[in-house]
């Protein structure tokens, strides 16, 4: 019974992002009925789109809900404590290098890929989305489980220069880790085309699930301290979610956060505290 609601939660996690992503991209469709973009324009919106939502989103986690003590109580799934660490703050210089790379990115991504126009069908593009983050998912704990190896190590230490994590800690890598990661999650714009309204949800959702995978919060994607357990014990748990890490036997049991958001271990702990009941 275990092993079914661990697998029923990761299948919950993959319908929360191409039902969501299905949602923005909805609304994206709407904001631009009929509307042809030139490829600059698309390029545009596409960086803007991306930096707007990873900032914002980012600031919503940190500022508002890690500054609400009740919410934060409610929303970790933190068990092993880590030594608090000062985390950098922005500077001009950073940000600006990083939206030179996000700018970089986007021309770069939108000038290789064939864009193909899939219009708003809800099941076409909720296909679509949860193909892309199956593979994706798969692509990057291939990517993450190899950048753990010692001959590529150093690529990947910047990012692990915290135990203790913050939202933007998701955006703390090195260069030749972010070509590496960006390259992995575009194969599949690379080999099946891209809708510009497709890409720009894709963006945002991907942005929402990063930072909070990086919270050490349990808020609406990820419903357990998956991400944060790999960051204060440095191995296991390579994917976005537990799925291929179960699959390949390198799962680190993350604590599981049961909540209205959070629908299969809500039911999974009703269910347990009624046999439990029922037993004595």
């Amino acid at each position: 019974m275990k092993k079914l609601f661990d697998f029923c939660c990761e299948v919950e996690f993959y319908l929360k992002i191409g039902i969501t992503c299905t949602i923005v991209q909805q609304i994206f469709y709407w904001l631009l009925p009929d509307i042809k973009l030139n490829f600059i324009t698309q390029v545009l919106l596409y960086w803007i789109v991306g930096s707007v939502s990873f900032y914002s989103l980012g600031l919503l986690i940190e500022k508002v809900i890690k500054k609400n003590d009740t919410l934060t109580d409610k929303l970790t799934a933190r068990v092993k404590q880590v030594k608090k660490q000062p985390f950098p703050s922005f500077t001009a210089k950073g940000i600006i290098i990083g939206e030179i790379k996000s700018l970089i990115a986007a021309l770069i991504i939108l000038y290789l890929a064939p864009e193909v126009h899939r219009g708003n069908s809800l099941l076409l593009n909720l296909g679509w989305f949860l193909m892309r983050i199956i593979a994706f998912d798969f692509g990057f704990y291939v990517t993450h489980w190899l950048f753990h190896r010692k001959s590529l190590l150093k690529i990947h230490l910047k990012h692990h220069e915290f135990s203790d994590t913050s939202s933007f800690v998701a955006g703390h890598k090195s260069l030749t880790e972010y070509i590496i990661v960006t390259i992995v999650e575009c194969l599949p714009i690379f080999i099946f085309g891209y809708d510009i309204t497709q890409l720009c949800a894709w963006t945002i959702i991907g942005n929402a699930y990063n930072l909070e995978g990086h919270s050490s919060l349990s808020i609406f994607f990820i419903p357990a301290d998956f991400h944060d357990l790999h960051h204060t014990c440095f191995k296991g748990n390579y994917g976005i979610n537990g799925f291929w890490d179960r699959v390949f036997n390198t799962l680190n049991p993350p604590t599981k956060k049961p909540g209205i958001m959070f629908a299969v271990n809500l039911i999974e702990s009703h269910l347990n505290k009624w046999l439990q009941k029922n037993k004595n």
